[in-house]
């Protein structure tokens, strides 16, 4: 059976406990029931949970203060939980840390949507309490430049009145700048970039259920996807809830927030939703800066082996499929173990930085780049013939060779000549089958033509036979 996520369950009543394990259990999920909050804190760090639900009646301690236990424990700030509460102890479970809260447990199509939405979320949430006010950052880069760095909200709502009411009764408890907007503006602004931290958008707009499809638009749209997305409903709109949570609203709040509490308790939730956005712009970033890394050569900044090889060979697969050439060069530096041994390898880190740089400038911004290991690189040329890639080549020979390179201050000389060696192999679909040539195919040839210019005096460029490339 495949398993959907790992559950704990913390209730204090056996039955409740027993029956929740099925339901959650016939949904494929691993389910693991505590009693007692105690109980629940030690099966936690066992099971390693991805999702905490805390039910009522534990004999210990309140469903806030188990939340709290786990954001101060066992790594807890990672795991989402949802609450279920009513009347006073919800702010105080928000204010414990709850990612979400649930009235009771016998809807199960609410139910599910919440896990759905936290389990979504799993690892990148954050918390959000009163008074915190991080840094959150924008879903994707504004093209405007704006002096308020606060977070910021847009407020879409059937009657603009109702829009000023939310922003009334929350700008005194919220440190971040509230606009309001139309359904057709704010599809209109996320299409030229101009996206906020966070949308709030009523369930009815202008027609019953028109601000889920709004919501659908936005979460679905590149630009606005990743901002965080708050659904109001009125009381009576309440069965909405499971699929604005289903379309991707990380969370649903009443419509009416002109009173205190509810104010409050809205206040709470809408950071939470900012907390939990600028974890997941982080985990995002932090995502591209690994992916970057891994394709990447620190010393360089062009693209590595790994990522070299595999693009190569996509090159080679479209010139098959649509009748273009592809050249590749491998170059190498001559005599570059000199460098290291006469002058440092902060020398040699210098030289390699400057023929990267050099490379790069000479040629078309198409081209693959990469080193593919000490002194020696890869340039991959699509819709290239043979003739053209050795006319690039030797503009890259010239650009490395003069001016002479700077070298750092401990190395003991000013600078430092370098020149290079090449082969080049090109491919251009023909009369001539290709049935018996690949990306690796071609890139050999092109290293035995590397080898015959060095073998035959270095600071050449020398072209494999079209018999041997095609």
């Amino acid at each position: 059976m495949n398993v959907a996520g790992r559950i704990l369950v913390a209730d204090g009543a056996p039955k409740t406990r027993i029956k929740m394990k099925a339901r959650l259990s016939s949904a494929c999920y691993d389910v693991t029931a505590a009693g007692s909050g105690v109980e629940a804190l030690r099966m936690a760090a066992l099971v390693q949970p991805q999702l905490v639900l805390i039910g009522t009646s534990l004999p210990d301690m309140t469903g806030a203060q188990l939340c709290a236990q786990f954001r101060t424990q066992l790594d807890g700030a990672e795991i989402p939980v949802l609450v279920q509460v009513q009347g006073p102890q919800r702010i105080a479970a928000l204010q414990a840390g709850a990612s979400a809260l649930i009235d009771g447990m016998d809807d199960d199509l609410t139910l599910f949507a919440r896990i759905r939405g936290l389990m979504r979320g799993d690892g990148q949430s954050d918390r959000g309490g009163i008074g915190t006010h991080p840094d959150f950052g924008m879903a994707e880069p504004v093209a405007e430049f704006r002096h308020d760095t606060r977070p910021r909200a847009v407020f879409v709502a059937g009657q603009p009145a109702i829009a000023l009411g939310w922003q009334f009764s929350l700008r005194d408890r919220l440190d971040f700048s509230i606009s309001i907007s139309d359904p057709d503006r704010a599809l209109s602004q996320a299409a030229r970039g101009h996206v906020p931290d966070l949308y709030l958008i009523a369930g009815d707009i202008q027609q019953p259920g028109d601000g889920l499809h709004l919501l659908s638009e936005l979460r679905s749209r590149p630009m606005s996807r990743d901002a965080g997305f708050v659904v109001a409903l009125r009381p009576d709109r309440a069965d909405l809830t499971a699929m604005a949570l289903d379309l991707g609203a990380g969370d649903v709040l009443t419509s009416d927030l002109t009173q205190p509490t509810a104010a409050i308790e809205a206040a709470i939730r809408i950071e939470g939703q900012l907390g939990r956005k600028l974890a997941c712009d982080r985990k995002r970033e932090e995502t591209r800066r690994n992916m970057r890394w891994a394709m990447t050569d620190p010393l360089t900044g062009l693209h590595n082996r790994r990522h070299a090889l595999p693009r190569l060979a996509e090159l080679f697969a479209n010139s098959l499929r649509h009748g273009g050439g592809l050249a590749v060069m491998l170059l190498d530096l001559d005599r570059f173990k000199l460098v290291n041994d006469l002058h440092g390898h902060a020398a040699g880190d210098a030289v390699l930085q400057a023929v990267a740089h050099r490379m790069t400038a000479s040629l078309p911004p198409d081209a693959l780049i990469a080193r593919m290991g000490g002194e020696e690189f890869l340039v991959a040329l699509p819709d290239c013939d043979a003739q053209t890639a050795h006319l690039l080549a030797e503009d890259v020979r010239r650009a490395i060779a003069a001016p002479a390179i700077p070298l750092p201050p401990e190395s003991g000389t000013g600078a430092l000549s370098i020149t290079i060696s090449a082969g080049i192999a090109a491919f251009d679909r023909g009369p001539a089958s290709a049935n018996d040539l690949d990306s690796a195919l071609l890139l050999a040839r092109a290293d035995r033509a590397l080898l015959s210019a060095k073998s035959s005096g270095r600071n050449r460029i020398v072209v494999a036979p079209a018999a041997l490339a095609a």
